[in-house]
């Protein structure tokens, strides 16, 4: 890719979103982070610009002000790498209407608030690359997921609708669904899920572990590197896909 290139990255500050980072602006990136959290990628040695704003994208006023902001200041935004997002562990039963509420809007909405400010100006640029990060979840039935697993699915199917939308300004639009990575909302969750199953969270990280087929998780990078595929010119003729990066998990 060229450089002088603008990326947007959301849920940045850790995890998947700050390995794209870090790797988008080693590859000649400006890369500007949006997350609620401070805590921010880090410019790798000769990389371009990392820089972070404090931006919760379920509130459309913050994401409005934070893609105003960017165009502003560089000029375009060709890749929105939408990563932000919320996890549920809990038995649907116990479950809240705020829970519920909680995950569709940061999952789907926080997507869709994104690409609602980020389009315009992929229009008028009549080129960009929209990644939106799914979930194996949605393709396997998983016990405890239920919401969480609806929402990852939502996220396909407005990926899938999007790229039909936007094809005609030459803007492609694809996800991923990630497998089991190595990040810290994954020790959270192992946390969480040993908690309701009853056992203890080592035992359950190995069971996950052993369930894998090269009996490993995935390192954040090998997510990243996914991304920059598909935002690259390489992938000129990817549009509406839904890529697993899980090891063929989703294949047993």
């Amino acid at each position: 890719m060229t450089s002088n290139k603008v990326a947007i990255v959301t849920g940045g500050a850790s995890g998947i979103g700050k390995a794209t980072a870090e790797l988008f602006s080693s590859r000649d990136f400006t890369v500007v982070v949006l997350d609620v959290n401070r805590g921010t990628a880090r410019k790798p040695k000769g990389g371009k610009m990392v820089s972070s704003r404090v931006c919760d994208v379920t509130d459309e006023g913050q994401v409005r002000t934070a893609v105003e902001g960017v165009h502003n200041e560089y000029g375009s935004v060709d890749v929105l790498m939408n990563v932000a997002g919320a996890a549920l562990i809990k038995p649907v039963d116990t479950s809240s209407w705020d829970d519920y509420r909680r995950v569709v809007d940061l999952n789907i909405g926080g997507t869709f608030l994104l690409c609602k400010y980020v389009v315009p100006i992929m229009k008028a640029q009549k080129s960009g690359s929209i990644i939106n990060i799914a979930s194996v979840s949605a393709h396997a039935g998983m016990a405890y997921r239920t919401l969480y697993s609806a929402s990852k699915g939502g996220v396909i199917s407005f990926t899938k609708s999007l790229a039909w939308e936007l094809a005609p300004f030459n803007i492609r639009v694809n996800s991923i669904s990630p497998g089991l990575i190595e990040t810290p909302l994954f020790r959270r969750n192992v946390e969480i899920e040993s908690s309701i199953r009853g056992i203890l969270p080592r035992e359950l990280v190995e069971r996950k572990r052993v369930d894998q087929a090269f009996k490993r998780f995935a390192d954040p990078k090998e997510v990243a590197e996914v991304a920059y595929f598909l935002a690259s010119d390489k992938a000129s003729f990817v549009n509406a896909i839904d890529m697993p990066v899980d090891c063929g998990w989703t294949a047993k």
